[in-house]
């Protein structure tokens, strides 16, 4: 079970009767296209860039930078009791800079995520941005709108835990995969030779 910050439970308990307006913030580790060094990028859900302590996942805060006006939503953080893979999206707005700069300018496949969330209260944060989710981005579409419209890019976050239980394995046990992970290695050899063979092994031969 999480443990919120106070005012951030309070906010919670009161949104029945008062309402309740989330703010959201994501944080994205991409893959500079050029040198592959990682490249750091937060957005949040407000029009101004800030700059703000943040709850850190190995503990305590962190102090980050969020760049504001990107029409940064978030969608489907649902929290399950089994194992079930339960995707979340963030939407930035198309036009935004830095949201092209994040999937033009780097590699966001498989970009390492945080995403934030606290609400509103008296036009001023409640808490620090709470944890809510971690994981990896899994698909990043471009959408290209109509005319008088606007487009999006949705970034679907999973679970990286879940990612990789629901991974299959592409590896071969084959005598030529096991080389090219081992030279040397003849655990295999002859693995094609006796796949073909149908041997009574409780009868000898004289």
């Amino acid at each position: 079970m999480k443990n919120y910050d106070t005012a951030f439970q309070l906010s919670l308990a009161a949104a029945r009767e008062s309402g309740i307006a989330p703010v959201y913030f994501a944080r994205f580790v991409a893959k500079n296209r050029d040198t592959g060094a990682n490249e750091f990028l937060g957005f949040w859900s407000g029009d101004e860039t800030i700059t703000l302590d943040v709850e850190n996942p190995t503990g305590g805060v962190q102090t980050r930078t969020y760049v504001g006006g990107c029409n940064l939503s978030v969608t489907g953080l649902k929290y399950v009791a089994d194992l079930t893979d339960v995707p979340v999206t963030a939407s930035l707005s198309q036009i935004a800079d830095a949201a092209q700069q994040l999937v033009r300018g780097y590699d966001v496949r498989l970009a390492y995520v945080e995403i934030h969330a606290t609400t509103w209260t008296g036009g001023a944060l409640t808490s620090i941005p709470q944890l809510e989710w971690v994981g990896i981005v899994d698909d990043a579409p471009v959408t290209t709108p109509a005319a008088g419209s606007e487009g999006s890019i949705e970034l679907t976050v999973r679970s990286e835990i879940m990612t990789m239980l629901t991974a299959t394995n592409p590896a071969k046990s084959s005598n030529a995969h096991q080389n090219r992970r081992s030279a040397g290695d003849r655990f295999s050899r002859f693995s094609g030779v006796i796949a073909s063979r149908r041997v009574q092994w409780y009868h000898r031969d004289d």
